[in-house]
């Protein structure tokens, strides 16, 4: 029996602007994991989109995570800011938190995200 391949397709590179951010949802078996990419500063990174102060999706709407200068990512909920770089919250209620990272790789200008381990992806 051939493993399921745990990257994701999520969007080619292209479509995801810097800075910028983009939501998705990965889907495989009977389980779901909402998340979103961020393009900053060159980069590509990819969260879970979940506040780790409340736990609520961290998005204003559809695409949009980032605050008004495309500075941080923004918490929809209390306002709290967090580094794209690393998703370290550096104002609001969960200050010295992080968003949990996921895997992300660029492979022939697709942009894939992959599942986090097993005992990460509650």
């Amino acid at each position: 029996m051939v493993p399921e391949d745990p990257w994701h397709f999520v969007c080619s590179r292209d479509r995801l602007v810097d800075p910028g951010s983009r939501a998705f949802v990965l889907s495989q078996a009977d389980r779901e994991l909402s998340g979103f990419l961020v393009g900053h500063g060159g980069e590509v990174r990819a969260f879970r989109n979940r506040c780790p102060h409340t736990g609520v999706a961290l998005n204003w709407g559809g695409d949009r995570f980032l605050d008004v200068d495309e500075a941080y990512i923004q918490c929809s909920m209390h306002g709290a800011l967090f580094r794209p770089e690393d998703g370290r919250c550096i104002h609001g209620p969960c200050v010295g938190r992080a968003l949990q990272a996921l895997p992300v790789r660029i492979r022939n200008g697709d942009i894939e995200v992959a599942w986090p381990q097993a005992e990460d992806a509650s």
